[in-house]
């Protein structure tokens, strides 16, 4: 994983016990600024408390989305995100929720899922040119096995192997993709039409990007989200990240965002993943 200086974590190492660095969060911080269920707070580039943004190489904002989700997105001061944590409680002490880490490029590093302070679900960690480097699945803070994408072998917590490249796997893989063959993907009221015009309609290009980047100037932003079986966005994040307010307003239209029909299978809604990319334009 790529090292960006901001004490990012090696998750490489696969482990029971997560490694999260909030300690410094919980030492009594004062927001430098506070509304609502969000707060903002500015760092040097030591982590200690900054007081402003003019004295800071990078700032948290802290997003209070329910009683039990507290998300917390760290920003280069004018450029992409650094990281995003999620927790259970207000004090930031139980990890609970989206891990994401980003290159100083702002895109994605790696990614995974906590609950209750232990790691669950996939772990995705990537290249610098963005292609897949390895993948880990966890099971309620255990190591079930490590897919290396180079290699294409997965190796096993008990040490079985199991080579992607075989024929024996890659006919069960097929059998696989036939028996879901009928999936239809989730889709928005209109269509791919339809989805355009949401987003042309209700994005608003935000006057800190533009007072950033200056006039002609674009930002694409790229977010990942899941369509559930009610036709909901949920799990929104980055996947490349630009700068905090055009972040924010990619994740706001998404939160927005009607129903979808949700994707189908066998005659049953099931989830759904889906990849957007946002342009942004300065005129």
């Amino acid at each position: 994983m790529q090292n960006n200086n901001y004490n990012t974590p090696n998750y490489f190492m696969p482990s029971n016990k997560p490694i999260f660095l909030i300690a410094f969060l919980c030492s009594g911080l004062t927001a430098m600024s506070q509304n609502g269920n969000e707060a903002f707070f500015a760092f040097r580039e030591d982590g200690s408390p900054a007081g402003s943004l003019n004295r800071a190489a990078y700032f948290m904002h802290r997003v209070k989305e329910n009683d039990t989700t507290y998300v917390c997105r760290f920003y280069q001061t004018t450029g992409p995100m650094i990281k995003c944590e999620t927790y259970k409680d207000e004090n930031l002490s139980i990890p609970h929720g989206r891990f994401a880490w980003y290159n100083k490029t702002g895109s994605l590093d790696s990614t995974g899922l906590v609950k209750n302070a232990k790691k669950d679900g996939y772990w995705e960690f990537r290249k610098p040119d963005g292609s897949m480097n390895m993948s880990i699945f966890f099971e309620n803070g255990k190591h079930v096995w490590t897919r290396n994408f180079t290699t294409n072998i997965t190796t096993y917590a008990d040490g079985r192997i199991l080579d992607l490249n075989s024929k024996s796997y890659k006919d069960s893989i097929a059998a696989i993709v036939d028996a879901i063959a009928d999936k239809k993907p989730a889709e928005f009221k209109g269509g791919l039409k339809g989805w355009s015009n949401y987003i042309e309609k209700t994005l608003q290009t935000p006057g800190r990007f533009s007072g950033i980047a200056g006039r002609g100037a674009r930002g694409r932003v790229v977010v990942s989200f899941t369509i559930d079986t009610e036709g909901r966005a949920t799990d929104m994040y980055i996947d490349h990240s630009v700068e905090w307010s055009v972040d924010m307003e990619t994740i706001r239209i998404l939160k927005e965002s009607p129903r979808w029909s949700p994707a189908m299978q066998n005659g049953k809604p099931v989830i759904y993943r889906h990849k957007q990319s946002v342009t942004f334009v300065v005129s």
